[in-house]
């Protein structure tokens, strides 16, 4: 695993270079933002082996591809709107060899599979977010939301997530570093 997180980083900072992905352009700050951020998941709650996963706005690979490489018994699917984007996850699934890892192009809101978890990091506010993605849990599953905390949109997430049978199961507060921003996962089931 240390190995394909090392080669995740080389190929994101070559890959970043051409196509923008983000504007976090070092090792250092590609392992703490991106792959430690991800990987935070691991802490919430345990994906177990034989399920499904979507990570929605999968564009910048991030949770995809460290989830996908630490949890490597789980099928990981990333949807995104943009070719370019998708086209780059692909690149980095084949050269790592990440065998439970595939990104599409697709709209979350025209994609029509369901998946046992489902995965969205920094992708939009709750009220715009969960008519695109709802559709996309699976009854019993689990959406799992990567944000900054913010009181008055955890209320929301509470609110708007009755309306798509989502309620809230985990609230899973964390900093990447002393100084950093506060966040959260929330992780809601589908009922």
């Amino acid at each position: 695993m240390e190995s394909q997180r090392k080669s995740l980083i080389d190929q994101f900072i070559a890959i970043n270079s051409h196509t923008n992905l983000s504007a976090i352009r070092d090792p250092e700050g590609i392992q703490v933002k991106h792959i430690q951020d991800s990987l935070e998941i691991n802490n919430a709650l345990v994906l177990k082996p034989g399920l499904t996963l979507c990570d929605v706005g999968t564009g910048g690979w991030f949770p995809l591809l460290p989830i996908a490489i630490s949890n490597p018994k789980i099928q990981c699917t990333g949807i995104d709107s943009t070719r370019k984007k998708v086209d780059a996850v692909n690149e980095i699934i084949t050269n790592i060899k990440i065998p439970n890892a595939k990104a599409l192009r697709i709209r979350a809101e025209e994609h029509k599979e369901e998946y046992d978890y489902v995965t969205a990091r920094a992708v939009s506010y709750i009220d715009k977010l969960l008519p695109q993605v709802h559709h996309l849990v699976k009854k019993w599953g689990r959406l799992i939301l990567y944000k900054q905390y913010s009181p008055e949109e955890s209320q929301d997430i509470i609110h708007f997530g009755k309306k798509y049978r989502l309620v809230v199961q985990k609230k899973h507060k964390y900093q990447l570093f002393d100084w950093d921003i506060p966040r959260i996962i929330y992780v809601l089931k589908k009922i």
